[in-house]
């Protein structure tokens, strides 16, 4: 035995002992994880559960945080207060609130408006012809809902989930309110104990290289939010003055919504036909209804393919054709969450080729000299 030990390879008995070690250790590891499933299944369900509002929270604080700030810089121009942060961070949801309880007051208003100028028999008439003329399309549509197994059977369960679905939308909204409040009051303190944590993990070149890439992270999202806000509100006045001058019924509500909707990519034009519907249907205003989208496909059409490119191409300092195929791409991947990343991702990605080019260029430089 001793004879054949020595006649084999030192080097390769060892390469073959360290990868049995590492297939019997890898499946000691799975058969632990399978048999511990449900806790492993719990406890990522309790991570994500405390990381929803807190990545919710931090994109509220950076949203608002400029604006409390500014407000901050204001309070405290001739003196110091102490009671100036929380101050401005109240101003700013006070802001907020004031303009979600405009809105919805608009919104009521608009309906009311629409239900007193109701024309019943206008719509019956409306509906009637239709479903005279397009029988087949009813048909078509209800075939496709008994396919996916739309029935009265199972519609308490829809019901049941997209209930289940909304108040854990509104939970975690609420939560990463509360977070974002706590971030904006105490964002400083918190920062510091992190970056302390992070340089004595990792060392003060980590520290650095993160903070560099923060600043870069910084600059293309807060140009992309800059970008998304002009460009929702020139679409929003383009569609007011259009749809008032062609005289569709709440034109300048019309225009609001699409201004609104249109801060995500792709949704401004939901919300213009769905707005122009519910405006012009109950009015029974037919001629009026097909105007305005008209004027809407015209105005999403030289949103899409012009001003949003342009400015976003400006502000986060990539090619319109970047801007496009970013957004092509984060709705493949992603839907309109994807879409409201893809082009602020794509831009902070270019900024990082072009140091990386910059870095190369200087090192061959260096070798020539």
């Amino acid at each position: 035995m001793k004879k054949i030990l020595e006649k084999l390879d030192q080097r390769y008995m060892k390469v073959c002992i360290y990868a049995s070690v590492t297939v019997l250790i890898t499946i000691g590891v799975a058969a632990l994880l399978l048999s511990t499933g449900p806790f492993w299944s719990k406890l990522w369900g309790i991570f994500t559960a405390v990381l929803k509002p807190i990545v919710v929270g931090g994109i509220i604080s950076y949203l608002f945080l400029p604006i409390v700030n500014k407000f901050e810089e204001i309070i405290n121009r001739n003196k110091v207060h102490k009671w100036a942060r929380p101050a401005s961070v109240i101003l700013v949801f006070g802001l907020v609130i004031a303009v979600i309880l405009i809105i919805l007051v608009i919104i009521a208003v608009t309906v009311y408006e629409n239900v007193e100028t109701l024309n019943v028999d206008s719509i019956k008439g409306v509906l009637v012809s239709i479903q005279n003329d397009y029988k087949e399309v009813w048909q078509f549509v209800d075939e496709k809902l008994k396919e996916s197994n739309v029935s009265p059977d199972n519609v308490s369960g829809i019901i049941a989930s997209a209930t289940n679905s909304v108040k854990s939308f509104f939970s975690g909204l609420l939560f990463g309110v509360i977070f974002s409040i706590y971030f904006m009051l105490d964002g400083k303190n918190i920062s510091k104990y992190w970056s302390r944590a992070f340089v004595l993990i990792f060392g003060k070149k980590s520290e650095d290289k993160l903070f560099a890439f923060m600043r870069d992270a910084d600059k293309a999202f807060s140009g992309y939010i800059r970008g998304q806000f002009l460009d929702a509100l020139i679409i929003g006045v383009m569609s007011m003055v259009a749809l008032s001058l062609a005289g569709v019924p709440n034109g300048v509500i019309v225009g609001l919504f699409v201004g609104i909707g249109n801060m995500i990519p792709y949704v401004g034009p939901v919300v213009g036909y769905c707005t122009l519907v519910i405006v012009c249907l109950p009015q029974a205003a037919i001629d009026k209804l097909i105007i305005g989208i008209i004027i809407l496909s015209v105005a999403m059409f030289i949103d899409g393919n012009v001003i949003n490119p342009k400015l976003l191409s400006n502000t986060v300092n990539v090619h319109p054709l970047l801007v496009v195929a970013a957004l092509i791409g984060g709705g493949t991947i992603g839907g309109i969450a994807g879409m409201l990343v893809a082009v602020p991702t794509a831009a902070l990605i270019k900024l990082q080729f072009d140091r990386y080019l910059e870095k190369k260029e200087k090192m061959k430089t260096e070798q020539l000299n």
